[in-house]
């Protein structure tokens, strides 16, 4: 604990990286982390040294110019539900995918086996995300999304919305959600924060429907030429006041 503590407070290199291959295998939350260092090394031939020198800040886990395969930016995802795949902030992923600059998105679905204490690769997808903008937002624009995320970060982090306050953001945020495409906005807004996020509710609909999108699909362990790990020594992540999250 005491290095990774260091590294944490002084390294201005990719926390994420070095962090991930300091943590064993068997702690809750290193799934995602695991599964994603096998992809960046044995999918897109990423060295170590390389993932070091990628800051943790950087918005996409597979800059293009470490992109051996594509050479594109890739966001790697990681998933215990076929049709949820929590994404980033909202303002975010509307400047991705409307910018014009070629981007994918990997999907490692999962299903947890708490007997094992394990959690199994069911399937991996990677899909182009390129000006999917229409696809993804509908007819929703980016003021209107600022505004929301205006409203919702208004709300002090330190407390939880009034009632006023949570009908005014919600009220905002179904209305912009009935002219969304493939993208749910999920506002966080409680004691200890206040943003605006958003997800996939529909994946596999949006891969039915847009099937020109899928880069690449197994259900295996094995992907465009390599192959990661098929299972992860992985616990049920749990939350507190021991509510059990269902990934």
């Amino acid at each position: 604990m005491a290095l990774r503590s260091l590294i944490l407070a002084t390294a201005p290199l990719s926390v994420k990286g070095i962090v991930a291959s300091l943590q064993p295998r068997r702690e809750v939350q290193g799934h995602g982390f695991s599964w994603e260092k096998d992809l960046l090394h044995n999918v897109y031939g990423v060295t170590n040294e390389e993932i070091k020198a990628v800051k943790y800040t950087n918005k996409m886990d597979l800059p293009s110019v470490l992109n051996r395969l594509d050479g594109c930016d890739v966001s790697i995802k990681t998933t215990c539900s076929a049709n949820a795949v929590c994404m980033a902030d909202c303002l975010r992923i509307f400047d991705s995918v409307t910018s014009g600059e070629a981007l994918h998105m990997v999907v490692v679905h999962y299903k947890q086996e708490d007997e094992r204490n394990v959690k199994s690769l069911v399937s991996i997808t990677e899909v182009d995300l390129t000006s999917s903008g229409e696809a993804l937002f509908g007819e929703i624009t980016r003021p209107q999304l600022e505004e929301l995320a205006a409203a919702v970060k208004s709300v002090p982090h330190k407390r939880k919305p009034t009632a006023e306050e949570y009908m005014r953001i919600y009220s905002m945020r179904d209305s912009l959600q009935v002219k969304s495409g493939a993208i749910h906005m999920d506002i966080k807004c409680n004691s200890t924060q206040s943003r605006l996020q958003c997800s996939f509710n529909h994946f596999q609909e949006f891969l039915e429907k847009y099937p020109e999108r899928v880069v690449a699909y197994s259900n295996t362990n094995e992907f465009r030429g390599g192959k990661i790990e098929a299972e992860i020594v992985s616990s049920r992540r749990t939350f507190k006041k021991h509510i059990i999250h269902p990934c």
